[in-house]
């Protein structure tokens, strides 16, 4: 029997790379709200780690409703949404999202990341086999894992192998096929079309996490399903309100059957507190003002096509992408988080992506463009590179 000592030890976190350059980039303590600038240990740095594409988590508008509605409501309804959680904001929240993406109905969640660690477990069985893009989000790896159903993974974004596994999988009962809108670590997009189009030919189901899409991709801001005027062709959208939207939650969308399965049958949806009604409402105020505010995606996309110009043209090693979502690759994670430290002290706060969040292989800085910035911040950005460029010039060979 092992020791009480030495499972407690077992536990261990190896922070070797950190102590190695005295640096440790993850938990750092935010001292500020979001904006162009947030505030580390005291230290004012450009803000490229959050996810708050277009400035709304501190938006004036989406505050002052916030805060009515938490005059009114208070803190939390302190119960589940099949008690006393679903308030009449919530629902219309609800709605909204739905209407927003062109489906019949949607659920909320309190995170993405529980909608969708719980949608596989509920719709697939041993029966069926589950088909997903190698580069997915850890939660719908996780939600995958506990359903009994056969799982296989494609290489990103090959359509060749997706049909490959789509010719030899004809005695499953279902079969489902899982994407992102937009790429998380990446910043690409799917062939969605093409996608779309073998489904069909297979009669397969296709899911799409939207969590990084939504808000940032379309001329409304309806993300992947409107960029490829998709709304009929995908059964169920998963999604965040702590990106774009600029508060926090996640969401189920789909069709109405299937929705209301979720609404009666879903434990991470029914035994989980509702969220917060002032949230709910400042999430219908973002969704408006992403709608109507085209002018926000297009200076995102505008910055994130000068930022990747420049890098390219320094030599910087990057993902391929066609969004405000960047990533620099490097050689090693002690790279990776030496780049990350240096960037950090020139005064800029990025975040690394190391083993196991990304393949062992492809460690990166990720980078993602706000509507808080001014193009100054992004010349400030590209001076600090060129800096780290010629301090590291075996970074760019």
């Amino acid at each position: 029997m092992m020791k009480k000592k030495d499972f407690i030890q077992s536990f261990y976190i190896d922070k070797s790379l950190a102590e190695n350059i005295d640096f440790n980039p993850y938990y750092q303590i935010i001292q500020s709200g979001l904006g162009s600038h947030i505030k580390v240990n005291g230290k004012s740095l450009i803000s490229l780690g959050s996810n708050d594409y277009l400035g709304l988590a501190n938006n004036g508008d989406v505050k002052k409703e916030a805060i009515k509605i938490l005059e009114e409501y208070g803190i939390s309804m302190c119960g589940t949404p099949i008690v006393v959680g679903q308030t009449d904001i919530n629902r219309k929240l609800e709605e909204e999202i739905a209407n927003f993406l062109k489906q019949n109905d949607a659920l909320t969640f309190p995170s993405c990341y529980q909608c969708n660690t719980g949608v596989f477990k509920l719709i697939a069985n041993k029966e069926d086999i589950i088909i997903a893009d190698k580069e997915i989000h850890s939660s719908l790896l996780n939600g995958i894992s506990l359903s009994q159903a056969y799982f296989r993974l494609f290489p990103h974004n090959n359509i060749r192998m997706l049909e490959e596994i789509f010719k030899k999988s004809s005695n499953y009962r279902n079969r489902f096929v899982v994407i992102e809108g937009l790429y998380s670590t990446n910043g690409d997009m799917p062939p969605l079309n093409e996608i779309i189009k073998l489904a069909k030919k297979y009669n397969a189901f296709i899911i799409v996490d939207d969590a990084h899409g939504i808000g940032v991709l379309g001329k409304y801001g309806r993300g992947i399903l409107e960029v490829f005027d998709a709304f009929d062709d995908i059964d169920l959208i998963t999604g965040s309100f702590g990106k774009a939207i600029g508060t926090f939650g996640g969401f189920l969308a789909g069709n109405r059957i299937i929705i209301d399965y979720f609404r009666y049958r879903s434990s991470m949806y029914f035994y989980s507190a509702a969220l917060p009604p002032h949230i709910a409402a400042a999430s219908i105020v973002s969704l408006k003002y992403v709608k109507e505010h085209p002018e926000t995606r297009e200076k995102i996309n505008k910055f994130a096509r000068k930022l990747y110009k420049e890098l390219k043209l320094r030599g910087f090693h990057l993902t391929n992408s066609t969004t405000p979502l960047i990533s620099v690759l490097f050689k090693s994670s002690e790279d990776t988080f030496l780049a990350t430290k240096m960037l950090f002290e020139k005064g800029i706060y990025v975040v690394p992506f190391i083993s196991p969040s990304v393949p062992k292989r492809s460690p990166k800085i990720r980078m993602t463009l706000s509507a808080n910035l001014k193009e100054a911040d992004i010349d400030f950005v590209v001076k600090a590179f060129d800096e780290i460029r010629k301090e590291k010039p075996e970074w760019v060979k």
